[in-house]
């Protein structure tokens, strides 16, 4: 009796797991299949700038309306504004396409946005100028010019080195020239006033850091300071 009773439950378990009473080794509940993988994050896409437009004068009485398009792949934005003549910068982190600031009349100021989302990747757009005078100008200064090259922080060797700018101004028909100032202290020594070129080509011997800065004039007597930049001149 106890044999056949064995046999029976024997039998039975076999048909049980003959039958999936086991479970689904797939964890899916039965349905059986590859599972999908998520989808891979995409970059975010840099945006493309609208309003102010680039080196033109802006002439809001309060806050200064920044706008641009929308980035694909975008979750936020941050708006980066940079007093030209202070250094100073102004940011604000927005999920729309459009954010106000209150910045202080008669300066210059760039604008720059950040694209972001969940990646660690971000996209910068174009940097743009304006500025932001309150009122009509007739005559506005030029903006500072940029350093190109040598780059900041950049190094080069002895012999001849070729420093080079660029700059803008609201008023296309202006003319404009630069004064350039170099040393391995502060900047404050004069290396060529109204020069009229964006580039000029010295010769540098000594090895070391050195510092140097644009001054550029209009023909009006208006006149911007790039700031201070330096490279390094290796033995």
């Amino acid at each position: 009796m106890k044999k056949i009773l064995f046999t029976s439950i024997y039998l039975l378990s076999l048909i049980m797991i003959s039958c999936g009473g086991g479970g689904d080794d797939n964890g899916g509940g039965g349905n059986g299949g590859p599972v999908d993988p998520p989808p891979t994050p995409q970059k975010p896409q840099k945006a493309v700038l609208s309003k102010p437009e680039n080196n033109t004068e802006c002439l809001e009485v309060d806050a200064v309306k920044f706008e641009w398009n929308t980035a694909q792949n975008t979750t936020s934005y941050t708006l980066n504004v940079k007093n030209l003549t202070t250094n100073e910068i102004s940011t604000t982190t927005t999920g729309n396409t459009s954010a106000d600031i209150t910045l202080e009349k008669g300066f210059p100021y760039s604008w720059q946005i950040i694209s972001t989302n969940s990646t660690s990747f971000v996209a910068e757009s174009d940097k743009w100028k304006f500025y932001l005078s309150g009122e009509p100008l007739k005559n506005h200064a030029p903006f500072p010019a940029e350093i190109v090259a040598p780059s900041p922080g950049a190094s080069v060797n002895t012999g001849s080195i070729q420093l080079s700018w660029t700059f803008s101004d609201i008023d296309s028909s202006d003319t404009h020239s630069f004064d350039l100032y170099i040393d391995k202290e502060d900047a404050s020594t004069l290396l060529a006033r109204n020069w009229g070129a964006t580039k000029r080509t010295i010769s540098l011997t000594d090895p070391g850091t050195y510092y140097w800065r644009i001054v550029t004039k209009d023909n009006h007597g208006a006149s911007s300071d790039s700031g201070i930049s330096s490279f390094i001149v290796l033995e």
